[in-house]
């Protein structure tokens, strides 16, 4: 039963591959802006010499509309087609030296006309990154399970599949129907991976007792479910994009990352901790737990402040993501060096 997943996996990675390079070939189409806002739209940080700092963008505008559209508004706001490199939208702001004037003073609003330009190299070469690291997740997951077919190889090609489409990007698609289709369907795919990645660490290298439990792989998938159905809701139904709704929707998410990041890590601690020296060597538990320790702590940590304190942006954050690609890499070789044997054939961690 294992193994009988090697060509619909083969292929699915195949076509995850060819998807991400097309995205890749896309890159030099991609528009920047050099700004980011806050959940209730409020920008937070401009870029020095971008376009937005070129425009007169300032730390604490508002932004009211965008390019007519007002930015609660996501059914419109969505529909929109992505602006291309030398395109010049327009950008209704209530500017940042007015947020102190009394409340029943009427807000002062300018207009920022915002041209976009190219991506700089440094976002160039984390886009790239992205794509290497999706590639080593897809790769090294499918190189496992080729290698030593087991229920942890099998979850982690399952793992390095849904993963690495959330990583190696995909290409802009033109209809908001289909773009919103294909997105949707690759946030549930990206959903399901990290709950698979849980369960081949609860898998490896010994299954856990709590597996036994009745309902348990129920109660393991079901916050992947209930995440899913609101994912669908909010595609579906497109609700206004009120500052309290993006703050709800940014804490499900940020929750989610650090509920299974998390539990993952413990249960590669509790293997660990419960693994003789012998066992360590064997199971490559010592490289695996650096690996994945480097590879997910960056991440909960920044999804744990997104939830505390969204407005927060961490220094060198757009770099955490480098480090998971380690956990590939490790988890492979220690699922390889377990051998072709089921795990359940092993006697379970206590």
């Amino acid at each position: 039963m294992a193994a009988s997943f090697k060509i619909p996996f083969l292929v699915v990675g195949a076509l995850f591959v060819v998807w991400g390079a097309f995205g890749l070939l896309d890159l030099r189409n991609l528009p920047y802006d050099g700004f980011r806002n806050s959940l209730d739209y409020t920008v937070i940080e401009v870029e020095e010499e971008t376009p937005a700092a070129a425009a007169g963008l300032k730390v604490g505008d508002r932004i009211i509309t965008y390019n007519g559209v007002p930015v609660e508004d996501t059914r419109a706001f969505t529909r929109m087609p992505r602006p291309e490199i030398g395109e010049t939208r327009i950008l209704v702001v209530e500017s940042a030296d007015t947020t102190l004037v009394a409340v029943e003073a009427a807000p002062v609003t300018r207009e920022v006309a915002l041209t976009y330009g190219t991506q700089p190299g440094r976002y160039v070469a984390l886009t790239c990154a992205a794509f290497i690291i999706g590639l080593c997740f897809i790769g090294f997951g499918l190189l496992a399970y080729l290698k030593a077919p087991s229920r942890p190889a099998m979850l982690l090609a399952l793992t390095g599949l849904c993963i690495g489409i959330g990583l190696v990007g995909a290409p802009y698609i033109g209809s908001y129907a289909l773009r919103t289709i294909v997105d949707t369907i690759t946030l549930l795919v990206l959903l399901f991976g990290f709950a698979t990645l849980l369960h081949c660490l609860m898998e490896f290298p010994k299954t856990k007792p709590i597996l036994g439990k009745q309902h348990a792989t129920k109660v393991l998938y079901a916050p992947v479910v209930l995440t899913a159905l609101f994912s669908l809701w909010l595609a579906i139904v497109v609700p206004r994009g009120t500052g309290t709704l993006n703050t709800i929707v940014n804490a499900i998410y940020g929750i989610f990352v650090v509920l299974y990041f998390g539990l993952a890590l413990a249960a590669l601690i509790h293997s660990f901790v419960k693994a003789t020296r012998a066992e360590r060597s064997r199971f490559g538990l010592n490289l695996l737990l650096a690996g994945v320790i480097i590879g997910l702590l960056p991440t909960i940590i920044e999804a744990l402040v997104s939830v505390i304190a969204p407005s927060v942006i961490m220094p060198g954050s757009d770099f955490f993501f480098l480090t998971a690609v380690l956990i590939p890499i490790t988890l492979a070789l220690a699922v390889m060096k377990l051998g072709a044997g089921p795990a359940a054939e092993l006697t379970p961690v206590t």
